[in-house]
């Protein structure tokens, strides 16, 4: 791999790993697994180490996952909340024991092994004995205070009991917060008693409920904790992992059942297999163990990297998987009408389900797989996805199996609207690929899954409105187009039947009514949030907030400069590398053309110059010529046009968070610590409003930090590279 194809590689890597940290710590929805997610993790380390020049403190092997939400106040932790490095095999487990004799220059080390909790980290700290904060992890020097939700945990105590021995007089103790499977099965129970989607797992329901803005909401969600690290302590009354665990227990916190005292590596992967054996019979969900030095002065001696302590390591334990026959294929149609396979199976107990169905991605993965319909197939559930098929076993499968043929199986149209179905290019895992699409934009399943999103929580949060009531409402023709919600009346919510004619499930009056709320309440959520609702192709949620930051309504959008704008730039830069006289596509055939050819490069570049100076300037990356014309386009189109004039019957007119041009226009500026007077989002709106734009990272392209109390290593960082540091004062005085 050349550099120049590295640069490219690591773009996409860090992109797509950007990608993954958002879908699982920020909204607990991810949708590949540790596996995977970590291969990737890996292979962009290879690459980066491979080609250090292309290296960056802020790249996702530097730094820990950010679990950061908004609407919650940020903590600083007294001591770095870190994540941990992975491993999958045995001889990276023994790697690690390697590396700490060399550096500890012993080989007598003794070790914890402890269950790795499938949960939601957070730090919470005790003064005098008393629970005071609660704080997630973050970005590892600054988390969420989310102690009014964990307060509501029945089993945390609120008091260290005294018999425990000294209580420190300021304690950070580290722990997860899960949901048990029984409580995970019986909110599922409710979701489906009211028509709504089942959640996928415990892990994400109970990182999705703690940072619920409703603590009422949390209480009825019965979350657990268990107790295992240690942060800040003043004075320190430990010296050992073990002895931790021994006085966690009897300040009676909750901990783990059970911890291996061990002594060298050998005896450290025999307990990592004894673990094994025994995780499925704890409360909470386990996938892999944690072996970590015991003495606190060698892992002090040890010491950490900005992402992970060099004394600890995670084993994660191979996913469940099991055998079972596959008996059909069937299609599903989504939102954006993507035709997308699923495997029916011959039932099957794993990880603690029975199951009848599994994921198989698209038709490449079914080719590639070499899976037909009658095989013998292996399937996995890794805990954060539904259940994938891996492999078959062509060995034993039955005789006149047929390669599976998407377009053949379904007769060339869709199965749910009888449509035109097409191959396009979508974006995948490891790339673009390419899937079958229903062209039909009024597909019923299209339909029913645009109505889903458009009420889920990240658009505008019209609660009650799961999968299965948006494909009822759907198939009763209530709804066409999303905002068509608004003209079902109440009574007839309330009468919905969600089940059957012989065995029925109605909707009810108070889910009616909370939903008919909550609608209400939508109409006067901002611009950007209108615009992610209505999945308008190529709009995601950053791309949208963007949007609404520049435009003053849909009407002003509709016919943007901006875009049009971006599309001429676009157009410029594309015509410029087809004139160069050196192009791959196109090169100079002599001297005479190769001269006139530069001549008109010149001007190209003028023309370009001239708009990036120009009043449109500073257009963020996330407004690409993809976005400006995809949004162009379909609101110049037939289903565009028809939501914008049912959002005017409606009378619903969102308006835009516009940044006008002012002091901080094409500036970036960076917040850490807390503001004296300010509240983080008073301050990031008042940035915004005077054109700036707030990162969450320190770079050299910073123009300034913005620093209160308590700053961690964004403010070290800024006077590292030279970066000019304001404080709130200062954001004052500047912005007048």
């Amino acid at each position: 791999m050349t550099p120049a194809e590295a640069k490219v590689k690591i773009a996409e890597l860090r992109s797509q790993v950007a990608r993954h940290d958002e879908l699982y710590y920020r909204r607990a929805k991810p949708e590949i697994t540790d596996f995977d997610y970590d291969r990737l993790k890996f292979e962009l380390a290879g690459r980066e180490e491979e080609f250090p020049q292309f290296a960056s403190v802020d790249s996702p092997t530097q730094r820990v996952g950010d679990d950061r939400a908004q609407g919650f106040k940020e903590v600083a932790h007294r001591q770095k909340m870190l994540s941990l490095d992975n491993t999958y095999n045995e001889a990276e487990v023994r790697a690690f024991h390697a590396r700490l004799v060399k550096l500890l220059e012993t080989d007598d080390l003794r070790y914890t092994v402890e269950p790795k909790i499938d949960g939601l980290a957070v730090s919470l700290t005790y003064e005098e004995g008393e629970l005071v904060r609660a704080v997630t992890r973050g970005k590892g020097d600054r988390g969420d205070d989310v102690t009014a939700n964990v307060l509501t945990i029945a089993t945390l105590p609120r008091q260290l009991a005294a018999k425990g021995g000294a209580v420190p007089r300021v304690v950070e103790i580290r722990g997860e917060i899960y949901l048990t499977q029984a409580e995970f099965d019986r909110i599922n129970a409710e979701r489906a008693a009211a028509g709504e989607e089942l959640y996928a797992n415990p892990r994400n329901v109970a990182a999705g409920s703690i940072k619920l803005l409703d603590s009422a909401e949390v209480a009825r969600r019965q979350l657990a904790i268990v107790l295992y690290s240690l942060g800040h302590c003043e004075p320190e009354v430990v010296r050992s992992q073990d002895e931790l665990h021994e006085r966690l227990r009897a300040w009676r916190l909750p901990v783990v059942e059970r911890i291996w005292r061990v002594r060298g590596i050998d005896e450290a992967w025999a307990a990592i297999g004894e673990l094994d054996a025994l995780r499925r019979t704890f409360a909470y969900g386990t996938d892999g163990a944690v072996v970590k030095l015991d003495d606190f002065a060698q892992q002090r001696d040890a010491g950490a990297t900005d992402k992970a302590p060099r004394w600890a390591i995670a084993y994660k334990y191979k996913p469940d998987t099991a055998r079972t026959r596959l008996k059909s294929i069937t299609i599903q149609v989504g939102k954006t009408g993507i035709l997308s396979p699923v495997a029916e199976l011959e039932p099957v107990f794993l990880s603690l389900s029975t199951i009848s169905r599994a994921t198989l991605h698209n038709e490449d993965e079914i080719r590639r797989k070499d899976i037909r319909v009658g095989d013998l197939v292996e399937i996995e559930r890794a805990g954060e996805v539904i259940p994938a098929v891996l492999r078959s076993f062509p060995e034993e499968r039955p005789k006149g199996a047929k390669e599976f043929d998407l377009s053949a199986a379904v007769e060339g149209k869709c199965p749910v609207c009888g449509g035109k179905i097409a191959r396009v290019e979508v974006d995948t895992e490891s790339g673009l690929g390419a899937a079958w699409k229903c062209q039909n934009y009024d597909c019923r399943a299209q339909r029913a899954g645009r109505l889903g999103f458009f009420c889920s929580r990240r658009a505008l949060a019209i609660d009650g409105v799961g999968e299965i009531v948006a494909a009822k409402l759907v198939e009763l023709d209530l709804v066409r187009d999303p905002p068509d919600l608004y003209d079902v009346p109440r009574e007839a919510l309330a009468t919905l039947n969600l089940g059957t004619t012989e065995e029925p499930r109605i909707f009810g009056e108070k889910n009616a009514t909370k939903m008919v709320a909550a609608r209400e309440a939508a109409r006067s959520l901002p611009l950007e949030k209108w615009l992610y609702a209505l999945s308008v192709p190529e709009v995601g949620e950053s791309t949208a907030r963007e949007l609404g930051r520049r435009h003053r309504s849909f009407a002003e959008l509709v016919d943007s400069k901006l875009l049009r704008f971006v599309l001429k730039k676009a157009e410029l830069v594309e015509r410029r590398e087809l004139e160069a006289p050196a192009s791959r596509k196109n090169p100079a055939k002599n001297d005479e053309e190769r001269t006139r050819r530069k001549d008109l490069c010149a001007q190209l570049d003028r023309e370009v110059a001239a708009l990036d100076t120009g009043p449109l300037a500073g257009v963020p990356s996330e407004i690409g010529p993809a976005v400006a014309a995809s949004a162009l386009e379909f609101f110049a189109g037939k289903p565009g046009r028809r939501l914008l004039a049912k959002l005017n019957t409606l009378g619903i007119d969102p308006q835009g968070t516009v940044m006008e041009t002012g002091v901080f226009t094409g500036k970036t500026l960076v917040l850490t610590g807390t503001l004296p007077t300010m509240k983080r989002e008073e301050a990031e709106q008042k940035i915004l409003a005077a054109g700036g734009k707030v990162s969450g990272s320190v770079s050299k392209k910073t123009s300034f930090v913005l620093a209160g109390a308590e700053a961690g290593s964004k403010l070290d960082k800024a006077r590292e590279l030279g970066v000019a540091v304001i404080d709130e004062a200062e954001l004052r005085r500047l912005l007048g």
